[in-house]
C-alpha cells in the first residue's frame, strides 16, 4: 500500500471496488443516465477529501494514511474471505468487519453532506442562542423572557451564512467521532451480521459503498442518521451481501434472493452521491432508478420558549479508543501556531 500521498481519496476502498470490476474497470451510471467505463483507481474518488487543510507535509494526509494502513490494509483480507464464503468469522475477523462497515458509513460524500446539511439547518438557532448570552453579558443582567425571545428570533433571522465562519476541519472531526458512535452501534446487543450469497450477479455498488435502511423500509437521512433499528446493507461483490441487522427474518441457507438484492440495489441508488457501479458485462437492474438529486435532510421546525429549568448539558462525544486516531483528532482540534482558533458558536466544533 505504501504512504498515501495521493490527492484523489477513495470514498470506497479500491479493494472493495475491485470485486465489481472486470479487467480493472467498473461501469458507472450517473444521475443523468450516462454510463462510463471507469478504471478502479478513478472510481468513487474525491480530491483532497480527507486532507487537513491547515497542516503541512505528511500531517496533511494523516487521516487518509490512517485509513490506508489501519483500516483498508487489515480489513481487505477479511472482506475477501467473506466474499469467498468463509463463515462464520472468528472474533478478530468479526471486529475488523465491523470496523470496515462503520468506516464505510462515515467516509463518504453522503455522510459529509448529511453533516453539512444538519449544520446549516441548526446554525441559525445555535447562533441565536449565543446572541442571547452575549446580550446578557454586555448588559450585565439577565434578559426578561420577552427580551430573550426577541433577541433570539432577531438573531435567527439575521444569522450569517455558516460557511463564512465554519472551521474547515470540522467535517474531518465529525467523521472520526461518528465512526466511534457507528462502531458502538454495530457492536450493540442483539445486532448480528448476516452473509447472503447468490449464484448469479445481482448487486450493484454505490459510491457510498453501503446503504442504511430504516425500519419502515425507507433509505432517507432524516430523522437521525443512525437510529438503533437501522440496517446496514453492504454489497461486497455482485453475488455477496453483508447485512448488519437486529432482525431475525433473514435465512442465509436460502441465499441472496432477488427480492433482497432489489432492496440492496434500491439502497445503493438512494445513498449514492454521484454514481452507482457494476461489472461492465452485467446489465443494469430492471426498474432501478437513480433519483435526480442526492438525499436531503429535512429542515427542522424551530420553536423557542423561555427556559423553565437549567439547560441540559450537551451530549458528550464518544471516547476515541484507538491511539493513532486519537492523535489525528487532536491534530484536527488545534489550530497551528500561525492560525487563529476557529469555532462555530454553540457547537463546540
Amino acid at each position: 500500500m505504501g504512504a498515501n500521498t495521493a490527492k484523489e481519496h477513495h470514498l470506497v476502498p479500491q479493494y472493495w471496488l475491485r470485486a465489481f470490476a472486470e479487467d480493472g474497470h467498473v461501469l458507472g451510471r450517473w444521475r443523468s443516465g450516462a454510463e462510463h467505463r471507469t478504471p478502479v483507481r478513478r472510481a468513487a474518488v474525491a480530491r483532497h477529501f480527507n486532507t487537513d487543510p491547515l497542516a503541512e507535509g505528511e500531517r496533511r494526509v494523516a487521516l487518509e494514511t490512517y485509513l490506508d494502513r489501519h483500516v483498508d490494509g487489515p480489513c481487505a483480507p477479511v472482506l475477501r474471505v467473506l466474499r469467498e464464503g468463509w463463515w462464520p468469522l472468528d472474533e478478530a475477523q468479526h471486529a475488523l468487519a465491523l470496523d470496515a462497515l462503520a468506516w464505510q458509513v462515515v467516509r463518504t460524500q453522503a455522510f459529509r453532506s448529511f453533516d453539512e446539511q444538519v449544520g446549516q439547518h441548526l446554525f441559525p438557532a445555535l447562533w441565536a442562542q449565543e446572541a442571547v448570552g452575549y446580550c446578557e453579558e454586555r448588559l450585565g443582567r439577565p434578559l426578561s423572557e420577552a427580551e430573550r425571545l426577541e433577541v433570539f428570533w432577531t438573531a435567527v433571522r439575521t444569522a450569517p451564512d455558516p460557511s463564512l465562519i465554519v472551521d474547515p476541519r470540522s467535517a474531518l472531526r465529525a467523521m472520526i467521532q461518528a465512526f466511534e458512535r457507528t462502531r458502538d452501534l454495530l457492536a450493540g446487543p442483539g445486532r448480528r451480521l448476516v452473509l447472503l450469497r447468490s449464484a448469479e450477479p445481482l448487486l450493484v455498488l454505490a459510491d457510498s459503498g453501503v446503504a442504511l435502511r430504516r425500519k419502515d423500509g425507507t433509505f432517507c437521512l432524516t430523522p437521525p442518521l443512525l437510529p438503533e433499528t437501522i440496517e446496514v446493507f453492504a454489497p461486497l461483490s455482485p453475488t455477496c451481501l453483508l447485512i448488519s441487522t437486529l432482525r431475525a427474518h433473514y435465512r442465509p441457507h436460502q441465499g441472496l434472493t432477488r427480492k433482497i438484492a432489489a432492496k440492496a440495489n434500491t439502497g445503493a441508488a438512494a445513498w449514492c452521491q454521484d454514481a452507482v457501479y457494476r461489472p461492465p458485462s452485467v446489465p443494469w437492474p430492471t426498474r432501478l432508478l437513480l433519483a435526480k438529486t442526492p438525499l436531503e435532510v429535512w429542515p427542522p421546525r424551530l420553536s423557542a420558549v423561555p427556559a423553565q429549568q437549567p439547560p441540559v448539558p450537551a451530549p458528550a462525544h464518544p471516547e476515541i479508543r484507538r491511539g493513532e486516531l486519537r492523535a489525528i483528532l487532536e491534530q484536527l482540534s488545534h489550530a497551528p501556531a500561525d492560525q487563529p482558533p476557529i469555532s462555530v458558536p454553540g457547537t463546540g466544533k
